[in-house]
């Protein structure tokens, strides 16, 4: 008798209820594919790219970025988008959403060139971060970028850039707060214990800063969203501060950390699991548009809202196409399979549950399911893509499609035994290579080796 076809488990969660007001602004689902409805034959792609893959959706950036961007919407509020260049710093990517009207955020020097390479006005990058050079502060508030300072040695850093310009630096601060059991209490100044009120007595006295803008970032892949709530109210009691001392903030920065359609592994989810199927950002907008609407004397009367996400508008436009390598039947752990792509490609797959997938021909494996592991082709017992998905019987040579790896994979993704792969972006003209395959000769670029110890024939 033939086994009967197995579904995908997967487990009940239990997803408590937030009841709020019915709200004008979009219900933006963080979990909906956005794009990727290009017809497209994977096979076809690898076949003329290379195998493994990165793809991006242009439909599914720009989708994403509309959601993002609409949901934010508030009259008496001007809300402007500025794109966690760290997330994935491609430079077609970033095209894509300044084409959208996104602004920069960097975080380092080499991000902001490339912001300015791409034609960006400095008007609109904002440079966040705990280290800035000082070239690089020069750079930047000599071009008018605004730039949120983080801790007292960069405020004096600052004051002597700022000293020697000729005009006043557009600055602002970034605080923090205590919340949970692992606040970001890393970055900037605090607000609690009176660091940030010092701050902008420091600044106040200087005629040469220029304060606008009061920040604040409270974590990655947030999933309370009251913590934004707290982040605004944080924020307004700081505005009425430097309201007493004269300054005159116009600015919110609420930071990212807004979460994508990834799932978390178990150990670094919620206690309570958290299911986002029917999730949408509108709890976060609700969070901190409310209470800001209601204090916008405090920043001038219409107030700018700048938020930063990088995940939430990256994460699902990008997908990871590659190959199985090898099969095998492990003792103790059942059926696994190699792909040529791995955590050197997915770093986050140590931290998300990706969505793993195979395109099949229309019933070859008559809906047959079976539990497996998915092992990268790296010389590593943790290089594992997957662990226990349910997908059909695998041989070489099928493809995968790992999903959602927009986020920090491309920027993270590691020169480790295997070449980075390319990466073309599905747009309106078709399949474009906006990253060409690495090559041995990239590898070792960089390198060199003194002439006594190369031989008559070396190569590189």
């Amino acid at each position: 008798m033939a086994e009967p076809a197995r579904k995908p488990y997967e487990a009940p969660q239990i997803t408590p209820l937030t009841f709020t007001a019915v709200s004008k602004h979009l219900n933006a689902d963080i979990s909906a594919d956005t794009g990727f409805d290009e017809s497209y034959e994977i096979p076809e792609l690898l076949a003329r790219f290379g195998s493994p893959l990165f793809v991006v959706s242009e439909a599914a950036l720009r989708g994403l970025y509309r959601n993002f961007r609409d949901t934010f919407t508030e009259p008496g509020i001007e809300t402007r988008i500025a794109y966690s260049y760290k997330t994935n710093y491609l430079p077609a990517i970033c095209a894509v959403l300044h084409e959208e009207g996104a602004w920069a955020e960097v975080v380092s020097g080499l991000e902001y060139e490339l912001a300015r390479s791409l034609e960006m006005p400095p008007e609109e990058i904002i440079f966040n971060g705990p280290y800035k050079t000082r070239e690089e502060l020069q750079t930047a508030l000599g071009q008018g970028s605004l730039v949120n300072i983080d801790n007292y040695d960069e405020l004096e850093a600052v004051t002597q850039v700022a000293n020697g310009l000729g005009r006043p630096a557009r600055v602002g601060i970034r605080i923090n707060f205590s919340y949970g059991p692992a606040p970001w209490t890393k970055f900037g100044f605090n607000e609690e214990n009176g660091d940030a009120h010092t701050a902008l007595e420091r600044i106040a006295g200087n005629k040469n800063l220029k304060f606008e803008s009061l920040h604040n970032h409270c974590g990655t892949f947030q999933l309370v969203y009251d913590i934004y709530g707290r982040a605004i109210e944080a924020l307004i009691r700081t505005a009425k501060k430097a309201r007493e001392l004269g300054l005159e903030p116009h600015i919110v920065d609420v930071g990212g950390g807004f979460p994508s359609s990834n799932r978390l592994k178990p150990a670094f989810d919620l206690p309570e699991g958290h299911n986002r199927k029917s999730d949408t950002l509108f709890p976060y907008a609700e969070a901190i548009l409310g209470p800001l609407s209601k204090a916008r004397e405090l920043f001038g009367g219409t107030p700018t809202l700048i938020l930063e996400p990088g995940r939430a508008i990256v994460d699902s436009a990008v997908q990871l196409l590659c190959s199985i390598v090898a099969t095998k039947e492990i003792p103790d752990s059942g059926k696994a399979v190699v792909a040529d792509g791995g955590v050197n490609l997915v770093p986050t797959a140590y931290w998300y549950d990706h969505k793993v997938s195979h395109v099949e021909t229309k019933g070859e494996n008559d809906g047959k399911l079976e539990m497996v592991n998915v092992f990268g082709p790296l010389c590593m017992q943790i290089d594992v893509l997957r662990e226990n998905v349910m997908l059909p019987p695998l041989k070489t040579g099928d493809p995968l499609v790992i999903g959602n790896v927009g986020a920090y994979c491309q920027t993270q993704s590691m020169q480790f035994i295997q070449a980075r792969p390319a990466t073309i972006m599905l747009g309106p003209d078709g399949p474009e290579v906006i990253r060409r395959q690495e090559t041995a000769a990239d590898f070792f670029a960089l390198d060199q080796v003194p002439k006594r110890l190369r031989s008559n024939g070396w190569k590189l």
